[in-house]
């Protein structure tokens, strides 16, 4: 069985893939394609073009042609209602840990917290919805464990229906040139 994993690349495309976010209310711009095959979307486009053309994820995200999800941060102040930072929990925080969020934070407990508990919303990791790069996921065939994979096809050749090879095997066939042998009895040719 042909098993597939989810790998991430860079997206090399003129607008961002953020589905996971939100919903286009309309299509983006689109550029014409180019004049000749295998050719990015960019290369026969001037610079002005090239600009209107490519989209970032911060202005997909403000774009009014894109809906995003409601609990994504629009402003500062949305910002800091989100961060990792926890008011009763620490004394003297630093200025960037007003503003630092679960999603770009990698650790699920907190030194701040008494006895290394978990920090509230800890869990946010996991669910990640939120772009944080310019990628895309590409879904990639696993190689095989043994080193041999199980192939799964027809005949390779098409065999004449007059050949001898088809015939029901048994104990008194015998495959001799173009299909012809001897009876034992009487020496006669026949043919199968």
């Amino acid at each position: 069985m042909i098993q597939y994993q989810n790998k991430i690349a860079r997206n090399e495309s003129y607008e961002p893939d953020l589905r996971n976010e939100g919903t286009y209310i309309c299509p983006m711009p689109r550029p014409p394609p180019p004049p000749m095959d295998g050719e990015t979307w960019f290369a026969h486009l001037p610079p002005h073009e090239r600009l209107f053309y490519h989209q970032t994820m911060s202005s997909v995200r403000y774009s009014k042609r894109f809906r995003g999800n409601i609990n994504i941060p629009k402003d500062s102040l949305d910002f800091q209602l989100q961060a990792r930072y926890d008011h009763g929990r620490e004394t003297f925080p630093d200025k960037i840990d007003a503003v630092l969020q679960r999603d770009t934070c990698c650790a699920t407990t907190s030194w701040m917290a008494p006895h290394g508990q978990k920090e509230v919303g800890a869990n946010a990791r996991l669910n990640l919805f939120r772009v944080l790069r310019n990628t895309r996921v590409v879904r990639e065939k696993m190689p095989e464990v043994l080193g041999h994979p199980l192939r799964i096809g027809g005949c390779k050749e098409k065999i004449s229906p007059h050949s001898v090879k088809l015939i029901c095997s048994g104990v008194h066939n015998q495959l001799v040139n173009n299909g012809f042998s001897r009876q034992t009895s009487d020496g006669n040719f026949f043919r199968y």
